[in-house]
Protein backbone atom coordinates (compact mmCIF):
# COMPACT_ATOMS: atom_id res chain seq x y z
CA UNK A 1 0.00 0.00 0.00
CA UNK A 2 2.67 2.21 1.16
CA UNK A 3 4.28 1.58 -2.68
CA UNK A 4 1.38 2.41 -4.30
CA UNK A 5 1.00 5.50 -2.99
CA UNK A 6 4.80 6.13 -3.72
CA UNK A 7 4.26 5.11 -7.39
CA UNK A 8 0.97 7.43 -7.78
CA UNK A 9 3.02 10.60 -6.42
CA UNK A 10 5.99 9.69 -8.51
CA UNK A 11 3.66 9.48 -11.68
CA UNK A 12 1.77 12.88 -10.68
CA UNK A 13 5.28 14.45 -10.39
CA UNK A 14 6.47 12.77 -13.65
CA UNK A 15 3.73 13.94 -15.36
CA UNK A 16 3.29 17.72 -14.46
CA UNK A 17 7.01 18.10 -15.22
CA UNK A 18 6.33 16.72 -18.86
CA UNK A 19 3.37 19.29 -19.05
CA UNK A 20 5.36 22.20 -17.97
CA UNK A 21 8.07 21.47 -20.32
CA UNK A 22 5.96 20.58 -23.25
CA UNK A 23 6.76 17.31 -23.53
CA UNK A 24 10.58 17.62 -25.18
CA UNK A 25 13.14 15.35 -24.45
CA UNK A 26 16.04 18.13 -23.54
CA UNK A 27 13.55 20.13 -21.21
CA UNK A 28 14.00 23.44 -23.33
CA UNK A 29 11.09 25.55 -24.50
CA UNK A 30 9.37 25.65 -27.50
CA UNK A 31 8.31 28.40 -29.36
CA UNK A 32 5.30 28.02 -30.88
CA UNK A 33 4.11 30.46 -33.97
CA UNK A 34 1.02 32.30 -33.17
CA UNK A 35 -1.92 31.54 -35.80
CA UNK A 36 -3.23 34.77 -36.05
CA UNK A 37 0.17 36.90 -37.27
CA UNK A 38 1.92 35.19 -39.69
CA UNK A 39 4.06 38.35 -40.22
CA UNK A 40 5.25 38.08 -36.70
CA UNK A 41 6.22 34.24 -36.82
CA UNK A 42 9.38 35.33 -39.31
CA UNK A 43 12.53 37.05 -37.91
CA UNK A 44 13.72 40.01 -39.82
CA UNK A 45 16.95 39.69 -42.41
CA UNK A 46 19.67 41.05 -40.27
CA UNK A 47 23.49 42.13 -41.21
CA UNK A 48 25.37 41.22 -37.31
CA UNK A 49 28.71 41.90 -39.01
CA UNK A 50 27.35 45.57 -40.60
CA UNK A 51 28.58 48.51 -38.96
CA UNK A 52 26.00 50.62 -37.38
CA UNK A 53 24.69 53.24 -38.88
CA UNK A 54 25.88 56.85 -37.71
CA UNK A 55 23.41 59.35 -36.62
CA UNK A 56 23.41 62.59 -38.68
CA UNK A 57 25.01 65.44 -36.42
CA UNK A 58 21.88 67.69 -35.69
CA UNK A 59 22.31 70.90 -34.41
CA UNK A 60 20.71 71.47 -30.87
CA UNK A 61 17.24 72.78 -30.87
CA UNK A 62 16.51 76.17 -30.38
CA UNK A 63 14.54 75.46 -27.54
CA UNK A 64 17.19 73.52 -25.69
CA UNK A 65 16.12 73.19 -22.00
CA UNK A 66 19.30 73.78 -19.55
CA UNK A 67 19.04 72.05 -16.39
CA UNK A 68 18.67 75.46 -14.11
CA UNK A 69 15.57 76.23 -17.10
CA UNK A 70 14.12 73.00 -16.21
CA UNK A 71 14.24 73.19 -12.85
CA UNK A 72 12.43 76.71 -12.61
CA UNK A 73 9.77 75.25 -15.06
CA UNK A 74 9.14 72.22 -12.52
CA UNK A 75 9.08 75.09 -10.09
CA UNK A 76 6.26 76.98 -11.53
CA UNK A 77 4.17 73.46 -11.61
CA UNK A 78 4.30 72.47 -8.02
CA UNK A 79 3.90 76.03 -6.59
CA UNK A 80 0.90 77.80 -7.20
CA UNK A 81 1.43 80.62 -9.56
CA UNK A 82 4.37 81.62 -11.88
CA UNK A 83 7.88 81.69 -10.54
CA UNK A 84 9.29 85.04 -10.99
CA UNK A 85 5.88 87.06 -11.22
CA UNK A 86 3.65 86.45 -8.98
CA UNK A 87 6.76 85.11 -5.95
CA UNK A 88 10.61 85.91 -6.25
CA UNK A 89 13.08 83.14 -6.88
CA UNK A 90 16.42 83.93 -5.30
CA UNK A 91 19.08 81.57 -4.54
CA UNK A 92 20.94 83.45 -2.17
CA UNK A 93 20.32 86.60 0.11
CA UNK A 94 21.18 89.57 -1.89
CA UNK A 95 22.46 92.77 -0.53
CA UNK A 96 20.29 95.88 -0.20
CA UNK A 97 19.59 98.45 1.84
CA UNK A 98 18.38 97.24 5.06
CA UNK A 99 20.40 98.32 7.85
CA UNK A 100 19.39 96.66 11.53
CA UNK A 101 20.34 100.52 12.67
CA UNK A 102 17.81 101.78 11.06
CA UNK A 103 15.30 100.05 13.04
CA UNK A 104 13.76 101.17 16.23
CA UNK A 105 13.66 97.37 17.58
CA UNK A 106 15.87 94.66 17.51
CA UNK A 107 13.83 91.56 15.90
CA UNK A 108 12.96 89.87 12.68
CA UNK A 109 12.08 92.10 9.47
CA UNK A 110 11.19 91.42 5.73
CA UNK A 111 13.21 93.05 3.46
CA UNK A 112 10.98 94.75 1.24
CA UNK A 113 13.54 94.82 -2.12
CA UNK A 114 13.67 91.20 -2.20
CA UNK A 115 9.89 90.91 -2.03
CA UNK A 116 9.88 89.44 1.52
CA UNK A 117 11.76 86.25 0.01
CA UNK A 118 14.70 87.48 2.24
CA UNK A 119 14.71 88.35 5.67
CA UNK A 120 17.18 89.80 8.81
CA UNK A 121 17.18 89.18 12.35
CA UNK A 122 18.57 92.15 14.59
CA UNK A 123 20.13 91.57 17.55
CA UNK A 124 19.96 93.57 20.65
CA UNK A 125 24.12 94.75 20.14
CA UNK A 126 22.87 95.95 16.43
CA UNK A 127 24.42 93.04 14.12
CA UNK A 128 22.54 91.55 11.51
CA UNK A 129 21.92 88.10 9.99
CA UNK A 130 20.23 87.77 6.66
CA UNK A 131 18.51 84.56 5.65
CA UNK A 132 16.18 83.66 2.75
CA UNK A 133 12.97 81.76 2.46
CA UNK A 134 12.85 78.72 0.41
CA UNK A 135 11.14 79.22 -3.07
CA UNK A 136 8.09 79.95 -2.91
CA UNK A 137 7.47 81.06 -0.21
CA UNK A 138 8.16 84.74 1.47
CA UNK A 139 8.75 85.84 4.90
CA UNK A 140 5.47 86.93 6.71
CA UNK A 141 6.27 89.62 9.09
CA UNK A 142 2.45 89.14 11.13
CA UNK A 143 4.24 85.56 12.39
CA UNK A 144 7.99 85.82 11.90
CA UNK A 145 8.24 83.41 9.46
CA UNK A 146 8.35 81.78 5.86
CA UNK A 147 5.06 80.72 4.86
CA UNK A 148 3.36 80.29 1.02
CA UNK A 149 3.54 83.64 -0.95
CA UNK A 150 -0.33 83.28 -1.76
CA UNK A 151 -0.35 83.39 2.37
CA UNK A 152 1.57 86.79 2.91
CA UNK A 153 1.34 90.85 1.93
CA UNK A 154 4.47 91.78 1.32
CA UNK A 155 3.72 95.70 1.34
CA UNK A 156 1.87 95.34 4.73
CA UNK A 157 5.58 94.22 6.25
CA UNK A 158 6.78 97.43 7.48
CA UNK A 159 3.37 98.55 9.15
CA UNK A 160 3.77 95.53 11.35
CA UNK A 161 7.75 96.09 11.99
CA UNK A 162 6.46 96.92 15.69
CA UNK A 163 5.44 93.60 16.56
CA UNK A 164 8.89 93.55 17.50
CA UNK A 165 9.03 95.75 20.42
CA UNK A 166 7.17 92.70 22.26
CA UNK A 167 10.23 90.19 21.77
CA UNK A 168 12.12 92.22 24.38
CA UNK A 169 9.86 94.83 25.71
CA UNK A 170 12.18 97.37 25.57
CA UNK A 171 14.11 99.78 22.65
CA UNK A 172 17.48 98.99 21.34
CA UNK A 173 20.07 101.24 23.48
CA UNK A 174 20.85 104.57 21.05
CA UNK A 175 24.83 103.33 20.22
CA UNK A 176 25.45 99.95 20.26
CA UNK A 177 28.69 98.65 22.21
CA UNK A 178 31.91 97.72 20.91
CA UNK A 179 31.79 93.87 20.70
CA UNK A 180 34.20 91.87 22.61
CA UNK A 181 36.19 94.65 23.85
CA UNK A 182 37.71 94.88 27.09
CA UNK A 183 38.50 97.86 29.24
CA UNK A 184 39.06 98.48 32.82
CA UNK A 185 35.82 98.14 34.01
CA UNK A 186 35.45 94.52 32.56
CA UNK A 187 38.61 93.85 34.07
CA UNK A 188 37.61 94.96 37.56
CA UNK A 189 34.56 93.42 37.30
CA UNK A 190 35.74 89.91 36.16
CA UNK A 191 38.39 89.81 38.60
CA UNK A 192 37.76 90.88 41.95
Amino acid sequence: MCGSKAFSSFSSVLFSLLVLTGGSENGGRVKRIRSHSDAVAREPAQALDAPEPEAPSVPAPPAFLSPSVKEYLELGMAIPGKPGTDYPVLGAVPYTNFYCDEQAFPGFFADMETRCQAWHYCDIDGRQASFLCPNGTVFSQGVASCDWWFNVKCALSPALYPLNARLYRRRKPNKPKAHRMIDKTLIETIFL
